[in-house]
């Protein structure tokens, strides 16, 4: 009786937690890549404003999960940049590998991809097409929208 009363109580807390909310915004697309960010995950520590950045090939079934999820830091005020762990999900969107090259903080090229998310990520920006999924993007049909 306490074993199932525990577990009970277990799944319950489970069901009462609240999910992590995603809220993807393209932010830039090539003829081969989408560029989105999760605006629900940019967090501040440190000195240091972090969010996760997708890329999603611009081209491709609405079965064909493949795409790669990585983290981007901002020290907003000296308008540097670095890129952390990327994360590479295949065509069923299982993860494939992971990747941090442990970079440095670098100065943000003008007019550059970093550039365009800090205007997200540090000045409050926010895309026209959002999504809250990568596959609601995908099974959309990877709308060209930004």
């Amino acid at each position: 009786m306490k074993k199932s009363i525990i577990v009970l109580s277990s799944v319950l807390g489970l069901a009462a937690s609240p999910a992590l909310a995603e809220n993807w915004n393209v932010v830039s697309r090539s003829s081969a890549t989408a560029f989105m960010v999760d605006v629900d995950s940019i967090a501040q520590a440190g000195g240091v404003t972090s969010a996760r950045l997708a890329r999603v090939p611009a081209k491709g079934g609405p079965t064909d999960l493949s795409h790669s999820i990585g983290t981007i830091s901002f020290r907003c005020a000296a308008n540097q940049s670095k890129a952390g762990e990327e994360v590479y999900y295949g065509p069923d969107g299982a993860e494939q590998e992971r990747i941090d090259d442990g970079y440095d903080f670098e100065p943000i090229v003008r007019n550059s991809l970093d550039s365009f998310v800090k205007e997200i990520v540090c000045e409050d920006k926010r895309g026209t097409a959002a999504f809250p999924t990568i596959r609601a993007f995908i099974e959309a049909g990877r709308p060209d929208s930004r």
